[in-house]
């Protein structure tokens, strides 16, 4: 099995989302969240963090957006940035410096699968309890794994994403299965390549790429695909795709400053996890607000219980890294136990009873 690119015929603008630390999470009137009031932590000087997307802005982004809004990041002199990659840049781009942070936001796979995250970044928070990942196939086409032998898939994510899926379909008898990206992450994904044959399937996230094949307007019937004009194939056991963690170069746990830059925003980024769990709209708002999304409304509230639901309920507590265990990949809990040991007892990292909202996916 091998994996290639698609060169782009258009160059397109890469998207970064910028979110501004003072900037309210909610239009209108906002009480201030409860990590505006988190401990003391306090790092000498300003410290601006970028936290890398795995991908084009979409509801991952909202709870962030909601941390950077925190008091307590903007008093301390944190600045929070989300970037999306571009088009042929590396996803994990390493930057050394005592008043830069760098986070990113990547699977295990895709860490191992480069050399230079592999040897220099460590999880510090695992972000999603289980994978989110699905893979559809147009009403007309394949039914089965088996089915996708000798066929090229679409895969929403970066390289080494794509490893877990082959070694499930090779496990379900598909042979010579080809593994491609989009040409450029940092746009919405476009999912016209799946429904006019260029690929066979499509592997993508439930909170987002899933929600754009029932949205895609029907290239033959001008109406939305919904959920009878696809194909969910069933992967059977899927433990081994492992959900998104945040991770951090190891060189920075050598700098106080950067610690405490990185325990705050995991303080918001709780918060934050909480607040799109207990008001998936407000938190849809959030992500609509900042003006990077295609897609709005309830169509984005129903993204965001599906992103929840890779979350929540967390019986660990959310962000937990202590039952992760995986070959090859360092994992540091001093960054999230100092978080903790500041955290505001009023947010509930645990969300025992979580259920989704029951907000439907709005196909008129």
């Amino acid at each position: 099995m091998r994996v290639t690119r698609r060169n782009s015929l258009v160059s397109i603008l890469s998207i970064a989302l910028i979110v501004v630390a003072c900037r309210p999470p909610v239009g209108g009137s906002v009480e201030p969240s409860a990590s505006s009031i988190a401990g003391e932590l306090r790092p000498s000087k300003e410290i601006s963090v970028t936290v890398h997307l795995p991908g084009a802005p979409d509801v991952l982004t909202a709870p962030l957006a909601y941390a950077a809004a925190s008091e307590t990041i903007a008093a301390a002199g944190i600045t929070l940035n989300q970037v999306a990659p571009t088009a042929g840049e590396a996803p994990f781009p390493l930057v050394a410096s005592e008043s830069r942070l760098q986070l990113y936001i990547a699977t295990p796979d895709a860490v191992l699968a480069s050399a230079t995250a592999r040897e220099s970044l460590v999880m510090i928070a695992n972000l999603q309890q289980k994978t989110s990942m699905v893979l559809v196939t147009p009403a007309s086409g394949a039914a089965t794994a088996a089915d996708l032998s000798g066929t090229t898939i679409l895969v929403q994510g970066i390289v080494g994403d794509e490893i877990p899926l082959l070694a499930l379909l090779a496990r379900e008898g598909a042979e010579n299965v080809t593994a491609e990206f989009p040409a450029d992450s940092s746009i919405p994904l476009d999912l016209t390549p799946l429904f006019d044959g260029t690929y066979a399937a499509a592997f993508l996230t439930r909170y987002d790429g899933l929600a754009r094949a029932q949205e895609f307007i029907s290239l033959e019937s001008g109406l939305p695909t919904g959920p009878d004009g696809i194909n969910v194939i069933d992967l059977g056991e899927t433990s081994g795709p492992h959900g998104l963690g945040i991770w951090m170069d190891q060189t920075a746990l050598a700098v106080e400053d950067l610690n405490i830059a990185a325990a705050l925003i995991l303080i918001g980024l709780t918060d934050g996890l909480a607040f799109c769990r207990d008001q998936p709209s407000d938190c849809a708002a959030v992500f609509e607000q900042g003006g990077e999304t295609d897609r709005f409304g309830d169509s984005l509230a129903w993204s965001v219980d599906q992103f929840n639901a890779s979350i929540w309920p967390a019986p660990n507590g959310v962000l937990d890294v202590s039952s992760v265990a995986i070959s090859g990949v360092t994992v540091n809990k001093t960054i999230l136990e100092r978080a903790i040991a500041n955290l505001p007892t009023s947010i509930n990292r645990i969300g025992e009873g979580w259920t989704p909202s029951g907000i439907e996916l709005p196909l008129q």
